[in-house]
């Protein structure tokens, strides 16, 4: 294929990422110009990425409680005796 018929693809990753993936890409013996076209060989196969990506079930609570709280009204507390207070209310809760 000439270099007419491919696109440069150029990405910022953690160094630390990429130098423990490359580790393991030159254990296998590939690059990552090979490995990431193997990834997007994949996708195309399976018209989708080729691994299940989700959020775990304690993140999807945090999620739904962060939303349903977004527009109820905060106080401020701007001392340590409020914030005492405060924390005294929530302790009677429990």
């Amino acid at each position: 294929m000439s270099v007419q018929g491919k696109r440069r693809i150029q990405v910022q990753i953690d160094k630390n990422l990429a130098d423990e993936a490359n580790l393991i890409f030159n254990e296998l013996g590939l690059n990552q110009t090979v490995v990431i076209t193997a990834f997007y060989k994949r996708v195309v196969a399976d018209g989708g990425l080729p691994f299940e990506l989700k959020l775990k079930d304690k993140k999807k609570v945090a999620l739904k409680f962060s939303k349903a709280t977004v527009n109820l009204p905060a106080k401020i507390l701007s001392t340590k005796e409020e914030v005492d207070a405060w924390s005294k209310d929530i302790e009677q809760d429990y």
